[in-house]
């Protein structure tokens, strides 16, 4: 299969741009699928149940980090693998991500449904918000172990160099939940409910579409059964190189958690709705970047792995460039339209009003966040697992969260949105040193492979 060898040869910005754009297109669809989540709570079911799918978000954000920080160490491991010629590793690791993924994600579902009252009073179902939160949370929970699996398989497919099929697989669960959203929230008039169920099925919807590529046999890559065997060694380099996608996401949880509080505190219900809105539309301009860095992760990996560094250095290089280009543009546009975006989702005058200042402090740092996230790519495409952990950690925990509880202390809710900006700018300026750092020291290894 030509997929694979294509990572080591082809032109850098043409495969980036192959790698990236089906894998940014999938995001995009997803993102617009979960804004159709908002869009229809907000419209038919009103300002508790936009709060309400804040608070829930981050808890199944939680819940899907194991599936992302899976897959995603995995897939680093399996493109370099791929890269090396090693056929028999990539399969046993795709087989040790499948084990750990679904059997962690199927205790979090438990311990889910047994403290559920706690769990969802912590991520902030304060007052009103709460009946909200659980009928939602209730259904949409049972998904979890068949959107892991999804995570993780899509992952291990894009590593190949299947990036459309990747791409097909976030898209065709998507676009069903576009299409069964307004089926069952307005024509059938469940609320709550009704967009859960959507979503859920969109969940099996994903799973059966990956199962159905595997039994195709489109694939070097196979889930045969002598490939399921739990090895503690793979099981360990999968977890390491995953940390920092796993931080990626349980941090943000954790900062969730912490907004829904000090929004509450200082704005009630609305605020905690302002923050479910700003969130998918910011959701909704980072999906290039994701993107991006999904690609550039498989192709540094492969070439890595090949031994071919100067190609690793360029692919990191032009994607810096392409995404600070590209991220600047979507902030022009945001800012042009704000008010017609967060209009999107809500009638609430006051809501649509609060909702502009936040998605600026939010948003404002977007063209340079691209290098944070190419820094974390990069150190795990490289297998440097330590360094995309605390990449990840200084932008979201070290200096985030600090920085919201100063600013919320002294400016309300107007600091909680402007802590974003700063916070963002002092991370990335870490970020940007130890990407130097790093590239000095890949050129040393070009210069000596050259001679």
């Amino acid at each position: 299969m030509a997929a694979s060898t294509d990572l080591g040869k082809d032109n850098i910005k043409q495969l980036l741009f192959k790698m990236s754009v089906p894998a940014a297109a999938g995001m995009m669809v997803m993102v617009i699928y979960q804004m159709a989540d908002t869009f229809f709570i907000g419209r038919w079911v009103g300002t508790l149940g936009l709060a309400g799918i804040s608070v829930v978000s981050p808890l199944i954000l939680m819940i899907q980090s194991i599936g992302m920080s899976v897959g995603m160490g995995g897939a680093a491991l399996i493109s370099s693998a791929l890269g090396g010629k090693n056929r028999q590793k990539a399969n046993e690791v795709l087989g040790n991500q499948v084990i750990i993924a679904v059997g962690l994600t199927i205790i979090a579902v438990g311990i889910g449904f047994f403290f559920e009252r706690e769990l969802l009073l912590f991520f902030g179902a304060n007052g009103d918000i709460y009946p909200y939160a659980e009928s939602y949370f209730n259904i949409i929970l049972w998904g979890m172990p068949f959107l892991t699996w999804s995570m993780v398989v899509n992952n291990a497919v894009r590593s190949e160099g299947h990036a459309k099929t990747a791409m097909f697989a976030m898209v065709v669960p998507s676009v069903c939940n576009i299409i069964l959203d307004p089926i069952f929230i307005i024509g059938l008039d469940m609320g709550m409910e009704g967009a859960a169920y959507a979503t859920l099925i969109s969940y099996f919807i994903g799973f059966f579409f990956l199962v159905i590529f595997f039994l195709r046999g489109k694939t070097h890559l196979s889930l045969a059964s002598k490939y399921l065997k739990y090895q503690q060694k793979i099981v360990n380099e999968i977890l390491a190189l995953g940390s920092a996608s796993f931080a990626r996401q349980a941090a943000s949880s954790v900062i969730a958690i912490i907004l829904n509080h000090i929004l509450f505190e200082h704005g009630g219900e609305v605020s905690v709705a302002v923050y479910g809105v700003v969130s998918r539309l910011f959701l909704l301009a980072t999906f290039p970047i994701i993107g991006l860095g999904q690609g550039l992760l498989t192709i540094c990996s492969f070439n890595y792995g090949a031994g071919k560094y100067q190609r690793v250095k360029d692919t990191v290089t032009n994607g810096i460039k392409y995404g600070v280009i590209v991220n600047s543009i979507i902030v022009v546009l945001v800012f042009c339209f704000d008010e017609e975006l967060t209009s999107l989702f809500t009638k609430d005058q006051q809501l649509i009003q609060e909702s502009i200042p936040a998605m600026w402090g939010v948003m404002a740092a977007l063209p340079i966040i691209t290098i944070g996230i190419t820094a974390s790519m990069f150190a795990q495409a490289l297998a440097k697992a330590r360094d995309a952990l605390l990449l990840t950690l200084l932008r979201q925990l070290f200096f985030r969260i600090p920085f919201v509880y100063i600013f919320s202390h002294f400016w309300g809710v107007t600091g909680t949105w402007v802590s974003f900006f700063f916070s963002d700018l002092v991370s990335i300026a870490f970020a940007a040193v130890y990407l130097k750092r790093e590239l000095k020291k890949l050129s040393k290894k070009i210069s000596i492979s050259d001679e």
